[in-house]
């Protein structure tokens, strides 16, 4: 009688689908939503990028996932806090597969400004997955 080794099942990863999404983020005072998974889905982050197109001085801005009024009513759903420059970009950190921050089924990822809100309207770049 012969003994032949176990058989291992092959190791199956999920697929890796990097999305893009391009929003506006308004001028407006209080929390907008900018990002809404898939229903089912939850969303990770790869990288936020804000671009301010026209000079409008410094802003900064803050990321979370979900529909809290602003960071400081849920801090353990924080993302980041981005200071965009005069004419120019902020750009969160990038995260390598899988380890980006990471929100609950069906949580929205939020944007807020801080301190006084700009008198033009942002673009926002979002890099993110969609996990089951």
């Amino acid at each position: 009688m012969t003994t032949r080794a176990p058989r291992r099942a092959p190791l199956w990863r999920r697929p890796y689908v990097l999305n893009t999404a391009e929003t506006t983020a308004t001028a407006a005072r209080g929390r907008q939503t900018i990002l809404t998974p898939s229903k089912g889905y939850r969303i990770r982050l790869v990288r936020v990028k804000v671009v301010q197109t026209v000079s409008d001085n410094r802003h900064t801005c803050e990321l979370y996932f979900g529909t809290a009024g602003s960071l400081a009513t849920d801090p353990s759903r924080a993302v980041d806090i981005l200071a965009v420059p005069d004419e120019g970009t902020a750009s969160s950190r990038a995260y390598h597969r899988e380890q980006g921050p990471r929100g609950l089924r069906g949580e929205p990822l939020s944007f807020r400004w801080r301190g006084s809100p700009p008198a033009n309207d942002h673009t926002v770049i979002i890099e993110y997955t969609e996990e089951s």
